[in-house]
């Protein structure tokens, strides 16, 4: 059969991939998965905001007590942020791509941003009684820092709408069968890059505690390969969402059963936690850290937990009753919540030492005022979706 080339692609190939669109029911499947609501990703993006909430809620609030079991509970958080990568890998890289449609989504996302950015400057000055610096608003609204008041949290805004650029090339290269596979490759040596270093830190730092002096860290110098620089880990876990598929897959070929599957994820996920709480101990002896592990997202255990925790949640395909009307709500509103969740903690914060509710609580009582922190943000985010104009705001 002749094959006539077009750009470096086949006429052969063209006629596969014309039939793999057409076809196989699990192909077909993938395009499907942003108009038919997988319960599995609200549940996720339920979780990882929660998280989210959660971390930034003990270092504003100053409410939970340096404990380990408190530690324990804290270092889970540090999956929150990866696992939104993941879903929004796994969601965009396996819809149809339309070029018109994604370059408005940047744009409305930019102006988004930038509306965020402006209400939230006076609030978030006011509720932490600090004077707007107005020398640094410009740097700021254009994605810098902003040190006067902790502003640091729309960063990962600013990582989502660096991938969502160089998206186009990535889903292009995806959708060929041999790209698909050297995007694999090359995102498996990024991550080595990537993982190796911090790797390399931890080593450096638990071999000089041990020894008592100074050892030199061998893998730094790989970072000078991450041509991604600091946002590099992010593309990883954006990646390895879109091949979500592609890893159960590998998975069910090579256990028997979906039981067996899921208990292994559990296992993986359980021990992946244990030993990134065994290195926050580490750390804050070490280095007086509390609450979190240092450079914890370029981290292989975290990377680990990500991937087992994401495999289990793309398997769920409902969620009990009762709790399907919060998970949706929150798995619909997760871009309105991440905007408003500093906002309420600082609320929240003021309101109980205002009326000396209490200081150092336990665990449970800090983790339902996040929970009603997460709930109370959904709600504004729900009626904010339904006022004309406003809406856009809660809407990415």
């Amino acid at each position: 059969m002749r094959m006539i080339k077009y750009g470096g692609f086949t006429r052969k190939r063209l006629q596969m991939n014309d039939q793999r669109r057409a076809a196989p029911p699990e192909h077909a499947a993938r395009h499907r998965v942003h108009k038919d609501r997988i319960a599995g990703l609200d549940l996720a993006k339920s979780l990882a905001i929660f998280l989210v909430i959660f971390i930034h809620y003990i270092f504003y609030t100053g409410f939970v007590d340096d404990t380990a079991l408190n530690n324990l509970a804290s270092t889970f958080s540090v999956v929150g942020v990866p696992l939104f990568f993941a879903v929004n890998g796994y969601l965009l890289m396996n819809s149809r791509f339309s070029a018109d449609k994604h370059l408005h989504k940047i744009l409305r996302m930019v102006f988004i941003l930038l509306a965020w950015k402006i209400i939230s400057l006076p609030i978030l000055s006011a509720l932490m009684h600090k004077s707007i610096d107005w020398k640094s608003v410009p740097q700021y609204l254009l994605g810098g820092s902003y040190d006067v008041v902790p502003l640091g949290y729309f960063w990962f805004i600013n990582a989502l709408l660096a991938i969502y650029i160089v998206f186009p090339i990535l889903k292009t290269v995806y959708d060929d069968p041999d790209g698909k596979r050297y995007l694999g490759y090359v995102t498996i040596v990024l991550g080595a890059l990537i993982f190796a270093v911090t790797l390399g830190d931890n080593a450096k730092d638990i071999l000089a505690s041990y020894c008592g002096h100074q050892v030199p860290q061998v893998l730094a110098s790989l970072s000078q390969y991450n041509i991604l620089g600091g946002y590099g880990y992010a593309l990883v876990y954006f990646i390895a969402g879109g091949y979500g598929h592609d890893m159960a897959a590998w998975l069910s070929r090579h256990l028997s059963s979906t039981r067996t599957k899921n208990i292994c994820l559990s296992l993986m996920a359980l021990l992946a936690w244990g030993l990134l709480f065994t290195l926050q101990r580490f750390q804050a002896r070490a280095k007086g850290i509390s609450f979190y592990v240092d450079s914890g997202y370029q981290n292989v255990l975290t990377l680990i937990l990500t991937i087992a925790l994401f495999q289990l949640f793309i398997q769920v395909r409902k969620v009990p009753s009762g709790l399907n009307t919060i998970v949706t709500a929150i798995g619909s509103n997760t871009l309105g919540i991440y905007y408003l969740h500093l906002m309420l903690i600082l609320v929240t914060r003021d309101l109980v030492l205002h009326f000396h509710l209490f200081y150092k609580a336990p665990m449970l009582i800090n983790l339902v005022l996040v929970a009603a922190i997460v709930l109370i943000a959904t709600f504004i985010s729900w009626v904010g979706g339904k006022i004309p104009f406003f809406r856009h705001l809660f809407i990415g």
